[in-house]
């Protein structure tokens, strides 16, 4: 019979290597809470610089609940103008072409007739005095805006509630151009939100020249 204290002992043997994980697992998480609280209140002292108080604050915050609201309108606009640029692929640039063509028997063209959407006069060609009439007209910043012209916008919004009617429009050429290629003549909301994102996209493009072009 053999003597049961002269067995190894081998449950003790796991039990001090069980307890010395578990002492290592928390020391181990207890360094890293205190690495972590260390790392954050350092965080913190170092944003404790640009605290500020009084009427300062109250325009933080304005400005920081202006940044949400603005963040959040613009995805809310692009969302409504994402169909939009659907038109854009392929080849736009003959869309517009509403002439019809006439061909014989054997495929020959033998006339158009229709509005031709070509350029028969390049625009270096065209009398100065009547792109200076254009711009004057339907744009006169044409050449200094990205293709949605703010201050005419806004001008235009005074003179509309001034007369309580619509006298003005503040649609710029390329917003013109983008809604004569791309989109209908409907008066909504929807339609103008597109319209001013094709026009900024027009502008990325094409050039003024070539926007021009296309306009005449």
């Amino acid at each position: 019979m053999k003597d049961p204290f002269t067995q190894p002992k081998k449950p003790q043997g796991r039990r001090k290597l069980l307890l010395r994980l578990d002492a290592w697992i928390d020391s181990s998480l207890w360094s890293a809470w205190h690495s972590a609280d260390a790392v954050w209140e350092d965080i913190h002292v170092f944003f404790r610089r640009f605290r500020v108080g009084g009427h300062r604050r109250a325009l933080v915050e304005i400005a920081g609940e202006a940044l949400t609201l603005g963040t959040a309108a613009s995805v809310f606009l692009l969302a409504l103008a994402l169909p939009a640029f659907e038109a854009t692929g392929g080849n736009w640039r003959q869309q517009a072409d509403f002439a019809v063509t006439f061909l014989d028997r054997y495929g020959n063209e033998i006339g158009r007739r229709g509005i031709i959407h070509e350029n028969a006069v390049p625009i270096d060609e065209l009398p100065d005095h009547l792109i200076k009439a254009v711009l004057a007209t339907e744009d006169r910043r044409f050449f200094g805006h990205f293709g949605i012209d703010f201050y005419g916008l806004g001008r235009a919004m005074t003179e509309n509630v001034r007369a309580n009617s619509v006298v003005q429009g503040g649609s710029t050429i390329t917003q013109q151009l983008a809604k004569n290629l791309f989109l209908s003549n409907e008066r909504t909301i929807q339609r103008k939100i597109r319209e001013a994102f094709l026009a900024l996209w027009l502008e990325a493009n094409l050039s003024k020249n070539e926007i021009l072009r296309l306009v005449l």
